[in-house]
């Protein structure tokens, strides 16, 4: 018993030595400007990756050449939580021709309501690369960069707003 007493104590001490090591000493005002200068490179850093996939949507939807395809196929998956089998999710996998050659692409989200084999979809695919598609006239397979947008706006400004207010 006492030589677990010992290691409870030599762990406290440890611990008390190292939070009071930790503070600064003196006048220190360093850690807000720190604090601030790396919150404002993020914020920048999110604003100019928003840019740049905003660069890249432009140039695939730009590039890319809509078409329609027919469903072939229907995949139903159920989600995780989803123990009794009542909300099936259905995917369907879609044929569309390119240059006399047949390509398949299975949907990236699922539908609710169940679709028919030989339904007509849009489907916009890459000139280049007709692998590189999507089941869907708005949408691209690039990430979105709004959310990019606005939580560097939104970083930006509490950089802004908390430096004028420290000083």
């Amino acid at each position: 018993m006492l030589f677990w007493l010992s290691i409870e104590e030599t762990y406290m001490n440890l611990l008390g030595i190292l939070l009071i090591s930790a503070r600064p000493t003196g006048d220190f005002q360093g850690s807000m400007t720190l604090f601030l200068t790396i919150f404002f490179l993020i914020a920048i850093g999110l604003i100019v990756f928003g840019i740049v996939l905003y660069k890249k949507r432009a140039v695939w939807i730009q590039k890319s050449i809509t078409t329609y395809g027919r469903i072939v196929e229907i995949s139903k998956r159920y989600a995780r939580d989803d123990h009794s089998g009542r909300f099936p999710i259905y995917f369907p996998i879609v044929a569309y021709q390119v240059n006399g050659l047949e390509f398949r692409r299975e949907a990236e989200t699922g539908l609710a309501t169940t679709c028919e084999i030989g339904q007509e979809i849009p489907v916009r695919y890459l000139s280049e690369n007709p692998y590189e598609a999507s089941l869907s006239d708005n949408n691209v397979p690039v990430l979105n960069p709004t959310v990019f947008f606005v939580l560097g706006f939104l970083m930006l400004l509490s950089a802004i707003i908390l430096s004028l207010l420290s000083h």
